[in-house]
């Protein structure tokens, strides 16, 4: 959505809009508080404390069943637009999520969880290429998979598809299957996480390397634990999907020259845009934001963090990292926004998980997702488990 398209269609959103936040309202005021004290198996808090329920979750579920329950399968064109806002509410959640970080913190990531990540990414697009010939998917199809099975789902698919002329059908198809299977993760990912005692630290590196969307990410992280502050797991997580989403022009690059060294002279004859065209245009633009967030904090901007200090470290290590101090108000500020603009965000998500396009996501393409899908999702919880002592608070 453009700028001009955004303020022309803000009107028109606020229906979806309301709905929205409403959902979200009655979430956090009314249903948590009852959850947390109604008595159920005997035990008072049952639906948190054991189902770890929380406003993340039931705001994904409400958007889940307005659409495919209240709606019949589409959201009405009353609260199309207001829907559709909410993907731009997560971005902007993102890009605040910066605040929670310095640049000397993500320092302390090292060249070990970048070699990790950049591992991950490249064996991801590996498999599928050689699991999209072995089983004759579709070049464009196995092209728009690589990169959306490997980094962040829906903005590799849109920002792959170009490059390897990929149908739009193909684009769908993908997402789908990648909806489909982040679906499942989604929800199980907090179970698995507190079964096996993972702290924020452990819980956050997993997520942020095995899930497959963005939009997932966060919402795995933030119902494992819904705070928002460093050293949660959702700033674990954002932080590892992040140095992830920035490998994005690295991977549409390989997969292009993938996809057209495989094609005859006269296949490739047809017109195409550029490499670099595509990387400018289809870069997540709040990768930049979030980035320029990161740089603010450290500079000061909106005061201390309130980021804890590695034990043993000296008082000019503690002023390098700017850490020991409480958070500032305006930081506190910034974190009370997140959790409401993530809880309207998520409300949307669900509104677009649709059972109809995901039971169509079916086929070969639906196997190759599948496979890569889990090896990820579960070699990435076993390196967490074999490194889980070298893993770098942050």
């Amino acid at each position: 959505m453009s700028d001009t398209g955004f303020f022309r269609k803000l009107p028109s959103a606020i229906p979806g809009l309301a709905l929205i936040v409403i959902t979200m309202v009655v979430i956090r005021f009314w249903v948590e508080p009852w959850m947390s004290d109604a008595v159920i198996l005997g035990q008072k808090g049952w639906l948190v404390k054991v189902v770890h329920l929380n406003y993340i979750l039931l705001g994904i579920l409400a958007g889940l069943i307005y659409r495919n329950f209240l709606f019949g399968g589409k959201i009405p064109a009353i609260f199309s637009d207001g829907f559709k806002l909410s993907r731009l509410m997560i971005k902007t959640g993102i890009i605040l999520l910066g605040s929670l970080y310095t640049v000397q913190a993500i320092v302390q990531l090292g060249a070990f969880a970048i070699f990790l990540i950049g591992g991950f990414v490249l064996l991801s697009i590996v498999m599928v290429l050689w699991l999209g010939k072995v089983m004759g998917v579709d070049r464009s199809m196995t092209g728009v998979l690589a990169n959306a099975l490997s980094i962040c789902g829906v903005s590799a698919a849109v920002a792959t598809s170009p490059a390897v002329e990929a149908k739009g059908a193909h684009v769908a198809y993908a997402i789908a299957t990648i909806l489909g299977f982040g679906i499942l993760t989604m929800f199980i990912s907090p179970f698995i996480g507190h079964a096996l005692g993972l702290t924020d630290l452990q819980y956050g590196a997993w997520i942020g390397t095995g899930i497959l969307n963005s939009g997932q990410v966060l919402a795995a992280a933030l119902a494992f634990n819904p705070k928002v502050e460093p050293g949660s797991a959702v700033s674990v997580a954002e932080i590892w999907n992040i140095m992830r989403v920035i490998s994005i022009p690295f991977a549409v690059f390989i997969v292009t020259v993938w996809y057209w060294a495989g094609k005859s002279a006269q296949e490739g004859a047809g017109a195409r845009k550029g490499l670099g065209t595509l990387l400018v245009e289809k870069f997540p633009v709040f990768v930049i934001g979030f980035a320029a967030m990161v740089l603010l904090t450290s500079l000061g901007a909106f005061g201390s963090v309130g980021m804890k200090c590695p034990t043993g470290i000296s008082e000019a290590e503690k002023a390098f990292l700017q850490c020991g101090l409480p958070p500032s108000e305006t930081i506190k500020m910034l974190r009370l926004w997140m959790t409401w603009i993530f809880g309207f965000g998520l409300v949307g998500l669900g509104g677009y998980i649709d059972f109809k396009e995901i039971a169509q996501a079916g086929g070969t393409p639906l196997k190759v997702g599948l496979i890569v899908g889990v090896t990820k999702y579960v070699l990435a919880l076993i390196v967490v488990l074999m490194i889980r002592d070298y893993l770098v608070a942050i």
